[in-house]
């Protein structure tokens, strides 16, 4: 037993002193911390464009959110991108079409988060250079910087059918000094800038003509924070991004607040800088940055993917990159804020593309005018003449829609049919039809067929109709319990104000299970979007949420049909026949 504890200590003393030597050395190495330092590398000079930044340096907002963040000037030959790709910073501020050209494998960037919601890129022409229209940039010499600018430029050309080789493209000074000294006929130039240093220089605006690239569908997103995407596997470097985010924001927040004050800090990053332009560069810049502090940092997924469908045009960059962008920032932020909305801004993009492609308009389309068959063969039985029947298929097609809009307000403002004359032709044809019909065989619609056709037309339209509600209001940005309500009032609303009209008590109010089937497939519809919160960067959990809701409507309401479900009677239910 000595011998063992002999031993035991022998190997056990030496392993106990190496882990206390070297155990706390190793960690100190490798374990990464929120206060390491951050490096930022801006997308050109010091400048007004970048106010908000250098104001939360000043007024030590990183430092209040623990950081320690270093500014890096960029330059006419400074790339943010390849400065982040090399390894020299670790925040680039780039524009989405530079990260996009540059982001290549194992050295992928992604868009944490957006600072400008709009664009200030044009490209400057003289007419004095023999510029006088877009077209006129045929065997002209135009300046870029080749941040992303060219492929605008290249795009811009492709539209106006100017052949590329009949144009050259060069790499311009700073300022927008080569179109100033005649260099160049047309420049690329940010409004917020160039196009001031420009006027400053004594060239007159009635010698210039301003060619803005999204006039002619080109969009443009600019400014936005940047990262190396394998980095975002770090729990410690996302919680500096999401506190760095926080900084800025209050920064931009100042800036717009005490704007004279935010340009005496811009002059204390570069003093030699002109007052006066910065003061007009930074009230430009305020125009494109969100005032809702809410907003800031919203990248937003419309102009992504519009300037997507221009990246990608046949012999344009290189196919999409792996997570150019992502809302892991943008929901963390909002966690912190105590603003978090039960449907992330990737799912509620990806429902509202939903309510705008053909197919779900076909959807609506199908479930208004069987809804309008339904009013029709009521005003026949009814013997009313034509304008009756054309009345009662109205409100039953469009009036549900009719008070959800109404409900909702903005957007769907003026009503969809209005600005849509397929519905009121559609259902002014239904009528016709139908009456027609009626005319040749008088008692079609007493039929089993016809009475088996209304009633499982009467089962798909209405579960339609349910789903375009529920789907409409979570993409008109109501809160998620609005969704079945709007998903009843959809495919219910119309069939009520017929039965008023008619003086006809509602029978799904004296024990008919109707709107109920709605209710549910809207509930539904809104756990499956809250499961495709999960993939950010698809829209197919909402297609399958959308067709699984749809699916589960109509199987309710045919076992509703077959098996006659009612409520019991001390719940109201009674023995009239169902709706």
């Amino acid at each position: 037993m000595k011998m063992h504890r002999k031993l035991a200590s022998l190997y056990l003393w030496p392993l106990l002193v190496w882990l206390a030597i070297f155990t706390p050395l190793t960690s100190s190495q490798t374990t990464e911390t929120i206060a390491d330092p951050i490096r930022v590398q801006l997308a050109w000079m010091h400048q007004s464009q970048f106010a908000g930044f250098y104001v939360a340096q000043v007024r030590k907002h990183f430092e209040n959110q623990g950081l320690h963040v270093t500014l890096i000037e960029g330059g006419p030959n400074i790339n943010p991108i390849t400065e982040l790709q090399e390894g020299r910073a670790d925040i680039a501020v780039a524009w989405l079409g530079n990260a996009w050209s540059h982001s290549t494998e194992g050295k992928h960037v992604t868009n944490v988060a957006q600072i400008f919601s709009g664009s200030s890129l044009a490209v400057v022409c003289r007419i004095s250079a023999g510029v006088f229209t877009a077209k006129d940039m045929t065997g002209k010499k135009v300046g870029v910087w080749n941040l992303g600018d060219e492929t605008v430029v290249k795009e811009l050309l492709d539209l106006l059918s100017i052949p590329k080789d009949s144009v050259e493209i060069l790499q311009q000074s700073p300022n927008g000094q080569d179109l100033i000294d005649g260099k160049v006929a047309c420049a690329t130039a940010m409004a917020y800038n160039e196009y001031w240093q420009i006027l400053a220089s004594g060239i007159p605006a009635s010698d210039l003509i301003v060619i803005n690239p999204e006039v002619f569908g080109i969009p443009h997103v600019e400014d936005g924070l940047y990262v190396m995407t394998n980095r975002l596997s770090s729990p410690i470097f996302k919680e500096q991004l999401v506190r760095f985010t926080k900084a800025i924001r209050t920064g931009w927040k100042e800036a717009r607040i005490a704007p004279t004050l935010a340009v005496e800090t811009v002059q204390r990053m570069a003093p030699n800088l002109n007052r006066e332009h910065q003061q007009h560069m930074l009230e430009s810049i305020l125009g494109i940055i969100p005032s809702n502090t809410d907003e800031f940092g919203l990248f937003d997924l419309g102009r992504y993917h519009s300037e997507v469908n221009r990246l990608l045009s046949p012999g344009k960059v290189n196919p999409t990159p792996e997570r150019i962008w992502t809302y892991d920032i943008w929901n963390a932020l909002k966690k912190e804020d105590k603003n978090t909305t039960p449907l992330t801004q990737a799912t509620k993009f990806y429902v509202s593309s939903t309510t705008s492609m053909l197919a779900f308009k076909i959807l609506v389309y199908f479930g208004v005018f069987t809804f309008a068959l339904s009013g029709v063969l009521e005003a026949i039985n009814r013997g009313y003449d034509l304008w009756g029947r054309l009345v009662l298929a109205f409100l039953s097609g469009v009036g549900g829609g009719t008070l959800r809009d109404l409900l909702i307000g903005g957007d769907r403002l003026p009503f969809y049919y209005v600005k849509d004359l397929t519905y009121p032709l559609g259902i002014l044809l239904v009528v016709l039809v139908t009456s027609s019909i009626v005319a040749a065989h008088h008692d079609a619609h007493k039929s089993e067929i016809f009475k088996s056709t209304k009633k499982y037309a009467d089962i798909l339209g209405f579960s339609a109709l349910a789903i375009t509600g529920a789907a409409i209001s979570i993409s008109s940005n109501l809160p998620w319990f609005w969704a079945p309500i709007c998903a009843a009032l959809t495919c219910a609303g119309g069939g009520m104000l017929r039965d008023i009209v008619i003086n006809q008590e509602p029978s799904t109010f004296k024990g008919v299970i109707y709107e109920e089937a709605a209710v549910a497939g809207a509930l539904c519809l809104v756990a499956g979007f809250m499961i495709a919160n999960h993939f950010e960067y698809s829209p197919i959990p909402v297609f399958i949420s959308l067709i699984f809701s749809l699916t589960l409507i109509i199987c309710l309401r045919l076992a509703i049909y077959k098996y006659h479900l009612r409520y019991p009677k001390f719940l109201g239910g009674t023995d009239s026949d169902s709706h």
